[in-house]
């Protein structure tokens, strides 16, 4: 590696682009998958009551809510629970509206789901129920955000895996080129009966080496800048639904999947450079 520096420095600085762009991918993949659970997680319907409804009434409703499959929990909330939470949530804007008889919100109930996938069909059967003014969930912003995000997710992780394929090639060629430029001794190690796993072993060592340290300069950018992010932002990207996660050992793992991927690449792409070249050489 000493002796081929240039060879050596062009496959490091191949699988560290390679690698560096695969981290960027596993970051936005990993902080999108968060996000889509905590967006998940506050998915609820809101079941606004008929005014009509007395206690035994609205027992009864909540028995024949609590029998639909998938729901996990429902809990009461008065119109003045309501008219605090928006006067709390949006300003004194709503403060006007106190009082009993100036409070124009309905009696609610707030559904939690087991499975928020589902949300859409539980919303249309609540909504069917006698004494059910109206059940509601965000509509198709909140579901076209979430497929949004999975698609980011799936299509990042099948960019990193397109990424690892170009780096094993790359490496491959590299390997290849080194050993081109040193078949003159792999002749002569031929010619004296060396066998074909005592003239692959060095240059896949070689390639794990490469592998360590094209991942190693990825690693060191993905911990002191996102940590940096992390910080500048305080863990928060726009709203408390998009919460970054924390840089540890989220870092970690990331940073444990880089090495892997440029250690396994690196011997891998070496071993193919030279079986190929072995072969040929018969």
């Amino acid at each position: 590696m000493r002796r081929h520096f240039a060879l050596t420095f062009s496959s490091v600085l191949s699988i560290a682009i390679a690698l560096l762009i695969s981290m960027l991918m596993l970051v936005l993949a990993w902080n999108v998958s968060s996000f889509t659970t905590n967006i998940e997680e506050e998915l609820i319907v809101q079941v606004s009551l008929n005014p009509t409804l007395d206690a035994s009434g609205q027992e009864e409703l909540k028995k024949e809510i609590q029998k639909i499959q998938g729901i996990s929990l429902v809990r009461f909330s008065d119109k003045e629970a309501e008219l605090e939470q928006l006067i709390e949530d949006y300003g004194d804007t709503f403060a006007q509206y106190e009082g009993e008889d100036r409070n124009p919100l309905y009696d609610v109930f707030i559904v939690e789901l087991e499975d928020p996938t589902q949300i859409e069909d539980i919303t249309s059967e609540i909504s069917k129920l006698d004494g059910v003014v109206e059940a509601t969930y965000g509509t198709d912003t909140v579901n076209t955000m979430v497929q949004l995000f999975s698609s980011v997710r799936v299509g990042g992780l099948v960019f990193v895996a397109a990424l690892i394929c170009l780096a094993i090639f790359l490496i491959r060629n590299t390997i290849k080129l080194a050993i081109q430029v040193r078949k003159d001794e792999i002749q002569i190690m031929r010619q004296v009966g060396a066998m074909n796993w005592y003239i692959t072993v060095p240059f896949v060592l070689e390639g794990l080496l490469t592998g360590f340290l094209g991942a190693l300069i990825p690693s060191l950018i993905c911990i002191f800048g996102y940590t940096a992010l992390y910080q500048a932002l305080n863990g928060v990207f726009i709203s408390e639904l998009f919460v970054l996660k924390d840089p540890y050992p989220f870092l970690l793992y990331v940073c444990g999947v880089l090495f892997l991927i440029g250690i396994l690449a690196g011997m891998l792409g070496s071993y193919l450079a030279s079986r190929k070249y072995l072969r040929w050489t018969r």
